[in-house]
């Protein structure tokens, strides 16, 4: 941990400021040390080098073997600049935008996102619940401008107005509370700073061609890597909701299964997903990706990870544009923007938020919408 991330933590707890105690230092690396609270007492340790304000991954064990087996699939090379065309996407902003900039990286992962924000200039913090945050200080730790925490989005140990810029691409939907979890990830936001989420679609092809009707294969290319050909389109749109609806009951039905059997088991079965990505291209054989899915990219590494990142998570909610325009809204913030990426938003704290709606309490652990 460098010394100026402890600048900006406070105890999650009563959100009152922390004394830093060290014990190793390396390099004006803190690996070993402690954050301690004068107000409630509770104490925080620093392993690794990462501030750790949690004392387990919880229930999300199958995230930290996820990015402990692939450490750094994800990370754009350059001949390979997914993870750049991914977070255009799902932000509707360049890296670039961020720089000088102090950003938050809400499920940082194995650090794919800090990755580009960093080197554009951000000085970026990186929070996970899982064991990938161990992952992301490895790749990353060595930049200046790299931050890393171990704690719950539900409770962070951020003060209120600490960010320029919030995004949280592909993690608030695997949390107890979606909305929850937005809900707390705000009043950490500057005034003038924004905030962007993406999060899994309750109804894709719906959300497609009422957003999008001019850009339905630009969209879907971008989300889930196929087409439909112009010529099925009208038939594909008046089928939406049915087919939606098939997606949706058959994932429910399979990961009722696959969430229970051990990620070792589950990571073996989800290379199953190499070949069948040449079969499923066939088509006679697109039927299939209704009801059984597995990741179409075209790198096979990358296709298990996917495959395996969709059936393992113990949470996995699904959203629509309209909610995510309330959860926006009732959070106070303005200029508010569809992403054509089902769905993502973006938004900007203009004002005093108002949390209408938004509870302050921690959710429960009870179906969430």
């Amino acid at each position: 941990m460098k010394r100026q991330l402890a600048k900006l933590l406070v105890c999650p707890t009563c959100q009152m400021a922390l004394q830093l105690d060290v014990v190793t230092e390396q390099a004006r690396e803190i690996v070993r040390g402690s954050l301690r609270c004068s107000n409630c007492k509770r104490q925080y340790p620093i392993l690794g080098g990462i501030p750790r304000f949690v004392a387990s991954d919880a229930y999300v064990s199958t995230f930290s073997f996820e990015w402990k087996q692939w450490r750094r699939t994800q990370l754009d090379t350059a001949s390979r600049q997914t993870s750049l065309e991914t977070f255009r996407e799902s932000t509707g902003r360049e890296p670039s935008d961020l720089a000088g900039k102090l950003v938050l990286d809400a499920g940082c992962g194995a650090g794919r996102y800090m990755d580009l924000a960093a080197r554009a200039g951000a000085e970026v913090v990186g929070v996970d619940l899982s064991l990938a945050v161990e992952v992301a200080h490895e790749n990353l730790g060595k930049l200046s401008n790299c931050h890393f925490v171990q704690a719950d989005l539900l409770q962070l140990p951020f003060p209120v107005q600490t960010f320029d810029f919030i995004y949280s691409i592909g993690v608030l939907h695997h949390t107890p509370s979606t909305r929850e979890s937005f809900a707390r990830l705000v009043p950490t936001l500057k005034p003038g700073g924004e905030m962007t989420i993406w999060v899994y679609p309750l109804r894709r092809l719906t959300e497609t061609f009422r957003y999008f009707p001019e850009r339905v294969n630009e969209v879907l290319a971008n989300d889930v890597n196929f087409r439909v050909p112009p010529k099925w389109q009208g038939t594909v749109r008046r089928l939406a909701p049915v087919l939606d609806w098939t997606m949706e009951t058959s994932s429910t039905i399979q990961r009722s299964l696959t969430t229970r059997l051990p990620p070792r088991w589950l990571y073996w079965l989800c290379h199953l997903a190499i070949p069948l990505y040449y079969v499923y291209r066939i088509p006679l054989f697109y039927p299939f990706r209704i009801v059984t899915k597995i990741a179409m990219h075209p790198e096979a590494e990358w296709r298990v990870l996917d495959t395996f990142d969709w059936y393992s998570p113990r949470y996995q909610w699904k959203h629509t544009y309209r909610e995510l325009q309330s959860w926006f809204e009732e959070a106070g913030l303005d200029e508010i923007q569809t992403l054509p990426r089902p769905v993502a938003m973006r938004g900007k704290k203009t004002g005093q938020p108002t949390y209408r709606g938004i509870s302050t309490s921690l959710p429960r652990r009870s179906a969430d919408k």
